[in-house]
């Protein structure tokens, strides 16, 4: 908490503002929740996604940036149900009925882009595993030593508030657009925010760089 107050205040003004503008749209879900299915469903698939982000966080300020990831594939599906419903309103049914598809399933159907992510995943966070990513982390090099506890470290600390913030705004985003599509203009000034708030997130979170890093690979 301290190093989140001091070395990285504006980081987590950033993530600060973000769950705010998250907060905001569950409202605004709520506040039709009682007379409208779409909204009362979106809502609720809003506040789980936010709920495995809000872990992962506390997770990351842990020191357990790797066990974060466990939250992740979760999210990733509540994610996806956003979008899922936002392209077929009617598909709301399927969720009052408890039948929907798989995950794996919606995923194809709406031409989802995280595959390699949750594969990645399922391989070293999601479940037990052995592989280096999984428990790189666990050991003190070169002794091997296994660690009790994990240091905070400040540059592994950015990476992952950065990898938080990548994976949040597009939710926010989707929220925002079931929003919109259930009520057009409804959701006016959290759009504006999002796109405020993309805009210095690129800076604070030095996105550039990670681009410029993909570029040369």
């Amino acid at each position: 908490m301290k190093m989140l107050a001091e070395d990285f205040k504006q980081q987590g003004k950033i993530i600060e503002r973000l769950y705010a503008i998250i907060d905001e749209c569950i409202e605004l879900f709520s506040i039709k929740a009682g007379k409208n299915d779409f909204h009362r469903i979106c809502g609720v698939v809003l506040a789980k996604a936010r709920n495995y982000s809000f872990g992962s966080y506390g997770l990351i300020l842990d020191g357990l940036g790797q066990e974060a990831g466990a939250l992740l594939r979760p999210f990733i599906e509540y994610h996806e149900l956003l979008i899922y419903f936002r392209l077929d309103p009617k598909r709301i049914q399927q969720a009052i009925e408890n039948s929907l598809p798989s995950a794996g399933k919606r995923a194809k159907l709406i031409k989802g882009y995280y595959h390699d992510l949750r594969k990645s995943l399922n391989e070293n966070a999601s479940h037990s595993s052995f592989s280096y990513q999984a428990l790189n982390h666990l050991f003190d090099k070169p002794t091997m030593t296994i660690r009790k506890e994990q240091p905070m470290l400040p540059k592994v600390f950015f990476q992952n508030m950065r990898s938080l913030f990548i994976i949040m705004i597009p939710m926010a985003t989707e929220a925002i657009n079931c929003l919109q599509i259930a009520d057009m203009g409804s959701a006016e000034k959290q759009a504006e925010a999002i796109e405020e708030l993309k805009k210095e997130g690129y800076v604070v979170f030095k996105l550039n760089e990670l681009q410029n890093t993909k570029a040369t690979k």
